[in-house]
């Protein structure tokens, strides 16, 4: 750990009141043997005599600790006596938690504060809920809990840190603690804005640590008069959620949530117009892990809007959203924590829109977060339009072969849409730059589809880097730079085309029918690459090149009578895989193949894709 990163768990102001109780560097007590401390350990009456001492940072593996600890342990414990003389000195305790893997901190023996922990009871043996590492290994965290804990005189804190697992090549924990006049936060997860599909509403969502009196207003300033409701809580946890609705398409509108004693505001532009033909949108992927970085990348993104705020419109993240997605406390601290504001005005200001990632585990958690209408109950896949474009929101972790619910539902998805655009969502590549190999039944299964059905752009993520791929028309992108630590992608990889290893997201701008432009924008702005992509879905008079490209099948062979210009056909069979490619000349053409039934699809001049289902004797 070289650098130490400050950052706030709850939004607030600093008080200038605040009073420092003790400052991290600290002296502790702890125990690093491996054993059990037993009951009590973490009461101010336990003895803790035989315990060493040493100053803060403690651990190993790292090579910045003050003192060095035993390693190859789960769990590591620390005790430290502090005097207060007035324990009312102000309402609350400021906490500063440095921690690797995992903490529980209490004081004179009452929780007071859990970090990378799962819920419940607790033993030496117990594991953190996932592994730190980057730069999360580097942040204090802050937690803001009542001083009633406290008392007069002599007071014991008490923590208890521990490793995902025994082998764990370090630990670290450092720990800081202040009075302060900040109040302890309402919100769990401060509002956030999710997209329906519905150009007319926008649903915002929210979450508190217990059951509050809850209202919401919205309008076109910040005198919030279009409307207002009391919302009331859902769930067994906690959560609130109203679909605002009445939305005049395109516009800018203001909201405000109250929660309790605590006002949260956002704002956002509702959906635009069925017939808008120009339009931008933010991709991105792979936020797990180190929500400093992910930080980072939505302060980029807030400086695009505050630059272009045309371009307040929605973003997409490529799954992998936390590290554990079946642990409650990872969705708290990596994604939706407070301390870091630029991910939370982010999802205060643009809907967020999200495929699944192999991270989000068997995505009951996603569900719960992201309740997204166009889901089918029970399922992570769904599509939407907005404006010119159809998005097709994939689930490759539920089954997508052929015959496959999912797949009937993608075939079907892509075949009914009108809009110019169409736009693949999913998190495993087809086409990547190393890592995490390319998915063989993405290849076989969905990249046909794709080429049936003039798929222009895939958007995924998965590796951790950024890479541009394109593959028979088709451009792929690795969009991993959201802030789980990175990878080193392989330029030579087949079909890539660009790669670079950094922080990164998409601005991504529709701008007719035709033209669709790519900047990639590193979290320190620097510019990776911006490009266009030609639609493969318009520019066709399909009755046109019916009569000028004849396509049928004989016996053993399909015959291609080319009088259109066309470039070459492909040929799949009914499970979707691939069978050949081959080139077209002008006039007749004849591909030896055995009999059976086939999609053909042929590539036309413009670059452009038709595809004829043909039968061979």
């Amino acid at each position: 750990m070289k650098k130490v990163f400050f950052v706030f768990v709850w939004i607030t102001v600093w008080s200038l009141q605040a009073q420092t109780i003790f400052s991290p560097g600290a002296l502790w007590k702890y125990k690093d043997d491996g054993s059990n401390p037993g009951a009590n350990w973490k009461e101010s009456g336990f003895n803790d005599a035989s315990w060493p001492s040493g100053r803060a940072q403690l651990g190993f593996g790292d090579g910045d600790e003050t003192t060095t600890l035993q390693s190859g342990h789960i769990t590591y414990y620390f005790r430290k006596s502090f005097q207060v003389n007035d324990p009312q000195a102000q309402p609350s305790l400021k906490i500063r938690l440095l921690r690797d893997d995992g903490a529980i901190v209490y004081i004179n023996g009452t929780e007071v504060a859990r970090s990378n922990m799962p819920d419940g009871l607790v033993n030496y043996t117990t594991t953190a809920s996932s592994t730190v590492a980057g730069s999360a290994e580097d942040t204090f965290y802050e937690y803001i809990v009542s001083s009633s804990v406290l008392v007069s005189g002599s007071n014991i804190i008490a923590v208890e840190v521990h490793q995902r697992s025994a082998n764990s090549s370090d630990v670290s924990f450092d720990l800081g603690l202040e009075f302060t006049s900040e109040t302890p936060p309402v919100f769990r997860k401060e509002p956030y804005l999710l997209y329906t599909a519905n150009n007319h509403e926008m649903l915002v969502i929210w979450q508190t640590l217990q059951t509050e009196n809850c209202s919401i207003e919205w309008g076109t300033d910040t005198t919030y008069a279009a409307g207002s409701a009391t919302v009331a809580e859902y769930g067994n946890d906690h959560q609130y959620k109203h679909t605002l609705t009445g939305l005049v398409p395109g516009n800018h509108y203001y909201y405000r949530v109250h929660a309790g004693n605590t006002t949260f505001t956002g704002d956002f532009v509702s959906g635009a117009n069925e017939n808008a033909t120009s339009f931008t949108f933010y991709a991105y992927g792979d936020t797990r892990s180190q929500p400093n970085e992910h930080d980072g990348v939505a302060a980029r993104i807030l400086a695009e809007l505050n630059n272009d705020p045309a371009s307040q419109t929605f973003i997409v993240n490529s799954g992998d959203l936390v590290y554990d997605g079946d642990e409650e406390t990872d969705w708290d601290e990596q994604f939706f924590s407070a301390q870091f504001g630029n991910i939370r005005q982010m999802m205060a200001r643009l809907p967020y829109l999200s495929a699944v990632g192999n991270h989000e585990g068997n995505g009951v958690l996603f569900a719960k977060y992201f309740p997204y209408p166009m889901m089918a109950n029970g399922t992570n896949y769904y599509s939407f339009d907005y404006g010119n474009a159809h998005f097709t929101v994939i689930d490759q972790y539920d089954d997508f072969s052929p015959g496959s619910t999912q797949y009937n539902w993608i075939q079907n998805d892509l075949q009914n849409t009108a809009k110019a655009w169409k736009i693949i969502l999913m998190h495993k590549p087809a086409w990547s730059a190393g890592g995490h190999s390319n998915d063989s039944n993405t290849q076989n299964y969905l990249v046909p589809l794709f080429e049936q059905n003039n798929v222009s752009l895939v958007i995924n993520g998965h590796n951790h880097y950024y890479a541009r791929a394109v593959h028979n028309n088709i451009t792929y992108i690795t969009t991993g730079g959201g802030g789980a630590p990175l990878y080193n992608p392989d330029n030579s990889a087949p079909n890539v085309v660009a790669t670079d290893r950094s922080y990164h997201f998409l601005k991504i701008q529709i701008q007719n029918n035709q033209t669709l432009h790519i900047t990639a924008i590193r979290q320190n702005g620097t510019q990776i690459e911006a490009f266009d992509i030609t639609n493969n879905n318009v520019g066709v008079d399909k009755a046109d090149y019916y009569e000028k490209i004849r396509i049928a099948g004989l016996q053993g062979q399909i015959f291609v009578d080319n009088r259109g210009g066309a470039r070459q056909i492909a040929v799949y069979d009914l499970t979707g895989r691939q069978i050949l490619t081959h080139p077209l000349v002008a006039g007749p053409n004849r591909v030896h193949i055995k009999p059976g039934l086939y999609i053909v699809t042929v590539l036309l001049p413009n670059r452009n894709v038709f595809a004829r289902k043909i039968v061979v004797k």
